[in-house]
């Protein structure tokens, strides 16, 4: 799993990754009646066989989820089959009854060792989520801290630029007083224009003498009307300057370098939104997550070696020639969630031009419990068509992919030298209540985890 997934898989209950892990497992089995009930007791008996794979390799996860199929197939879905209480099964029930105990005690061992190791990674997961909320939080003051300082920088930055223009216009306010001054000096230093003194003597009328207060009123009255002396100099214009013009009256407030500074209000500003997970059950995410998990095992990889068909075609040779369909069963070993065949076992059989029936499976089988054997496919020749599957062929395959998923089918046709490697797309969904006619199924050809998957010619 990449690392959201496995963060993902860590935060859900221990107990709920158990629950969801049985659930999916046990809803994964399911039973046709059209296929025989020998084929489903041979289908425990390889569950069980890669479960113990896994064990070894101490994938536990698909250990418990193999386990936990084999106990739901035979506990509680093959006794529905219509043949589970026929005599010719009686050995085979009694061989499973006497595993199942066996198997539970397994299931309960790994059970256990996943909760400790669910636990663990759950106690992990909470310490690390701590972490990065305090992460998280240290990480939002800081950028509250950052916005804070630009906005205090650039109101710092507003009243620099106030204050420079407020100093342009006070200069330009002195230039022009300077002008204005200059205007006025040398107003002031311009010559005055006196007229010559007028020396013509002036006759009055006669007048009566008047009393001492009266004299004294007409001084007064020739006094004022008396000339200047010549000698008295005319007093220079007045002149008045124009008063300067006064500042702009804008407010400015001259903020300190050293503060306070002013503080950002951002009481206003939206809280982040909480998103409410509590309506999805915990129950569902685990699913969710171990059903993406086992889809992915589903795509298991079948390496096939690139000798396998020829070896094949040898070994069928003296049959090919005889226009006779010879069949063999692909056996695998399941290594590090690989499948990779090693055997291609043919077991005893009756062959047509057009068909091929294995016969004595119980020796087919006692071969592959000695060799701890995976079925994994079977593979035939057709001497005397071209390479496809047959409505037969198809009815055939269903039953070996309903065992297992990836079960491939390999069609060898000599004649046409072509070879033919086949897996059926959506079959679990399409085939499991089929009986008789086989259903409509969909041939993926190049399947991206089988290798050799597209039709090829035989050298």
């Amino acid at each position: 799993m990449e690392k959201s997934e496995l963060s993902k898989a860590w935060s859900i209950d221990p107990r709920e990754r158990i629950k969801a892990l049985s659930e999916l497992a046990s809803g994964s089995v399911s039973i046709s009646h059209g296929i025989p009930i020998k084929r489903y007791y041979r289908s425990g008996v390889e569950l069980e066989r890669m479960a113990k794979v896994y064990e070894d390799e101490n994938n536990l996860e698909k250990a418990f989820f193999l386990y936990m199929k084999y106990t739901t197939l035979f506990v509680e879905c093959l006794p529905k089959h219509p043949d589970y209480k026929s005599p010719q099964t009686s050995n085979e029930r009694k061989v499973v009854r006497s595993k199942l105990k066996t198997i539970f005690d397994r299931a309960e061992f790994i059970k256990n060792n996943l909760t400790i190791t669910y636990a663990g990674q759950h106690k992990k997961w909470i310490m690390e989520e701590q972490i990065r909320k305090a992460e998280a939080e240290q990480k939002r003051l800081e950028e509250e801290a950052r916005i804070e300082a630009e906005a205090v920088a650039a109101k710092r930055a507003e009243m620099e630029r106030r204050e420079t223009e407020l100093a342009l216009e006070l200069e330009q306010i002195e230039k022009q007083l300077e002008e204005t001054r200059t205007i006025a000096v040398k107003a002031s230093e311009k010559p005055v224009v006196v007229p010559p003194p007028m020396h013509r003597q002036a006759t009055y009328p006669s007048l009566p003498v008047e009393t001492p207060a009266k004299q004294s009123n007409t001084s007064s009255f020739n006094e004022a009307f008396n000339m200047r002396s010549p000698a008295t100099p005319l007093a220079a214009p007045s002149l008045s300057l124009p008063s300067a013009p006064s500042a702009p009256s804008a407010h400015i407030q001259i903020i300190s370098d050293t503060g306070p500074f002013p503080t950002v209000d951002r009481s206003t500003k939206p809280a982040a939104p909480q998103i409410d997970r509590s309506t999805k059950p915990a129950t569902l995410a685990a699913s969710d997550m171990f059903a993406e998990m086992m889809t992915q095992d589903s795509q298991r990889a079948v390496i096939i070696p690139s000798s396998l068909p020829d070896k094949f075609l040898s070994v069928c040779l003296d049959n090919t020639q005889k226009n006779v369909e010879t069949c063999g069963i692909l056996a695998a070993k399941l290594t590090a969630n690989n499948f990779t065949i090693t055997h291609v076992i043919l077991p005893k059989q009756r062959g047509t031009p057009d068909s091929c029936q294995t016969l004595a499976e119980e020796e087919l089988f006692e071969y592959q419990d000695k060799l701890d054997l995976i079925t994994v496919g079977w593979i035939h020749t057709h001497p005397t068509q071209s390479a496809f599957l047959s409505s037969v062929d198809l009815h055939t395959h269903c039953s070996y992919q309903l065992m297992l998923r990836e079960a491939i089918a390999i069609v060898c046709a000599p004649k046409h030298n072509r070879l033919f490697t086949v897996i059926l797309k959506e079959l679990l969904e399409d085939s499991r209540s089929f009986n008789g006619d086989p259903p409509h199924l969909t041939l993926n050809h190049g399947f991206p985890v089988i290798r050799l998957s597209r039709p090829k010619k035989i050298a």
